[in-house]
């Protein structure tokens, strides 16, 4: 009885002119309009939406879809052809190209990978191989004074990748280098993350002195945040991504915060955050967590900028991803103005070592008796820092905090060269670069090429130090008597050849200070001194710094600080200190921070 009642209603479906064999023809449908016709996909450029695209929904996918038009790439700013798919260490969208640029595998590789739906989350590009290995590849324009080159992905491209996250409900882990904490601070992180709670991480811990009293170092950061800076904290924590001591305890903090909702950790870049992450899924595994991956996890190096890219980690039970994002460049910062080779070489980012320097030059006799105060004296910390210091008072002291791999050395301030003569000194080589390109730029108009009549701005300037009138001559004549009084100046400088021994920082060919034009040949600029900072200490008698010290001058990006110490109860603290470094680098005076000795 159902059978029939079924075919009944199928015959009353049919129409009445049509039997039950008969064939149905297919309506022809109207002719495409070749306007409206489906072009083949382009080529894929890095940052794009195509280029982060997410796979089918029916195929697992590592990386959200809405990351995949963050990144945006100006079309001269790079024309390597970006694949879909990306790298599980850094981030990046793949490429099969050029194998001296990020995000670079293997076609035969790519094509299997292609084929098997496995291109998000399952190959590490060859850049990632080699910091894997220890080796300082660089990927970001302006790192060291690397020039914008073909690959290369600006801190800009890197920055709108954080922009979405303000308007999102998540937890934001803020890390911040406790060797460095006004350097690589992110003082305006609210206009990032918006209104979503943070959770501060001091990483490198273990790197403090020993004795660091980790309680009175929170209290201390607290008060830096809290009050000096009026951002409202959910949580502080002290970790060593590498021995792992305070992960476990930063991890309990993180699920707490959360409930239920993504995590994002940011900072600067070579701060710590993907050697965090590494630490945090182990100790989430030893809690019992066995969901959380343990391979393809994101490179950890001592290069700045090795993540490129958000990379999403499915690190919770349940709903919440935990990602990692790109660093945030600070340009003042010294292991950002440094190339690789120079971070690897002075061994930034190493275990602090406290330095007491005497109150005498290095190449006195041994039997010389000290001074009764630094005045007229400079300390060369490496080839990279030069203290002058002025006027000082015999109860003040310095105490350097610094990485093992630079060296502080004591000599007179008159054996210096004036550091204004090697400022126009670089001035004068500036001068001379711009009116080559003025001269250059004359000849293309006078050839027809450019024509149109405007004037550049580095022209304009150009025209107006090389005029024809006698004041300019005058100039010019003084700046070229300058340079040539500075260079026989720092031909037998003690800071051309600082007694280091064997483990000289520098070869008698290697000036820290001598400025060049394109020395290396590869479009980076030689080291050239500029005051960075100039502070005066006034401390009266009777008063007691707080740890020992009366204030901290930080140099950002060098993992280290000068600190300014009361050595005697009597009598005032005063110092006048200028400090002198490469052009950008920023110091920071501040707190002194509660350290061992």
């Amino acid at each position: 009885m159902p059978s029939l009642c079924v075919a009944s209603h199928v015959a009353a479906l049919r129409p009445h002119n049509l039997s039950s064999r008969a064939r149905i023809r297919p309506v022809a449908r109207a002719p495409r309009n070749p306007d409206t016709r489906r072009r083949s996909a382009p080529a894929v450029k890095f940052g794009t939406a195509a280029a982060a695209g997410s796979r089918p929904s029916r195929v697992p996918d590592r990386r959200p879809a809405s990351h995949d038009d963050l990144i945006r790439v100006d079309d001269d700013a790079s024309d390597v052809r970006r694949l879909r798919g990306n790298c599980y260490g850094c981030g990046v969208a793949l490429q099969t190209e050029r194998a001296d640029v990020s995000g670079y595998v293997d076609p035969d590789e790519y094509e299997t990978k292609r084929v098997h739906k496995q291109l998000f989350g399952m190959m590490l590009c060859a850049r990632c191989g080699d910091l894997s290995n220890g080796a300082m590849v660089n990927a970001v324009a302006g790192q060291g004074g690397a020039r914008m080159s073909q690959g290369l992905i600006t801190p800009s491209q890197l920055r709108e990748q954080l922009t979405h996250i303000r308007d999102k409900k998540v937890l934001v882990v803020k890390v911040v280098d406790v060797t460095d904490f006004h350097g690589s601070f992110l003082n305006r992180v609210r206009d990032v993350v918006g209104a979503n709670p943070i959770l501060l991480v001091l990483t490198k811990c273990d790197l403090l002195p020993n004795g660091t009293d980790l309680a009175l170092l929170k209290e201390w950061a607290r008060r830096e945040v809290e009050v000096r800076r009026r951002l409202t904290l959910a949580g502080i924590e002290c970790v060593s991504g590498r021995k792992g001591d305070g992960v476990d305890k930063s991890v309990t903090a993180m699920f707490a915060e959360r409930k239920g909702r993504d995590v994002y950790v940011i900072g600067s870049a070579n701060v710590g955050k993907s050697t965090f992450i590494r630490a945090a899924l182990k100790s989430m595994r030893e809690l019992g967590n066995f969901g959380v991956p343990a391979k393809r996890l994101p490179t950890a190096s001592a290069m700045p900028g090795t993540t490129l890219g958000i990379i999403p980690l499915r690190a919770f039970e349940g709903r919440g991803t935990l990602y990692d994002t790109p660093g945030v460049f600070l340009h003042h910062r010294m292991n950002s103005i440094l190339p690789g080779e120079d971070i690897k070489r002075f061994k930034l980012g190493g275990s602090l070592v406290r330095y007491v320097p005497r109150r005498r030059c290095d190449d006195d006799a041994s039997d010389a008796s000290d001074r009764t105060d630094f005045t007229g004296l400079s300390l060369l910390w490496g080839p990279l820092i030069r203290v002058d210091v002025a006027l000082a008072t015999p109860a003040a002291g310095l105490v350097f905090y610094g990485p093992k791999g630079v060296r502080v050395t004591v000599v007179e301030t008159s054996s210096l060269p004036d550091p204004t003569l090697a400022q126009a000194a670089a001035d004068r080589e500036r001068d001379e670069r711009r009116a080559a390109m003025a001269e250059k730029a004359a000849i293309s108009r006078g050839a027809g090429g450019d024509d149109d009549g405007r004037v550049r701005p580095e022209e304009d300037d150009v025209g107006k130090g090389a005029g024809d009138d006698a004041s300019s001559s005058a100039a010019s004549a003084s700046a070229v008597d300058a340079v040539a009084e500075w260079r026989a100046e720092s031909a037998s400088s003690p800071a051309r050849m600082t007694p280091y021994g064997s483990n000289s920082d520098f070869t008698e060919e290697e000036s820290p200070v001598e400025p060049s034009v394109d020395a290396t040949g590869d479009g980076r600029f030689g080291f050239c001194e500029r005051l960075v900072k100039e502070l005066k200490v006034n401390s009266p008698e009777g008063s007691t710094g707080a740890y020992g010290g009366v204030v901290d001058l930080s140099v950002s990006g060098m993992g280290g600080w000068i600190r300014v110490v009361r050595e005697s109860r009597v009598g005032a603290c005063e110092m006048t200190v200028r400090v002198w470094g490469p052009r950008g680098l920023e110091v920071f005076a501040r707190e002194p921070m509660p350290t061992g000795l």
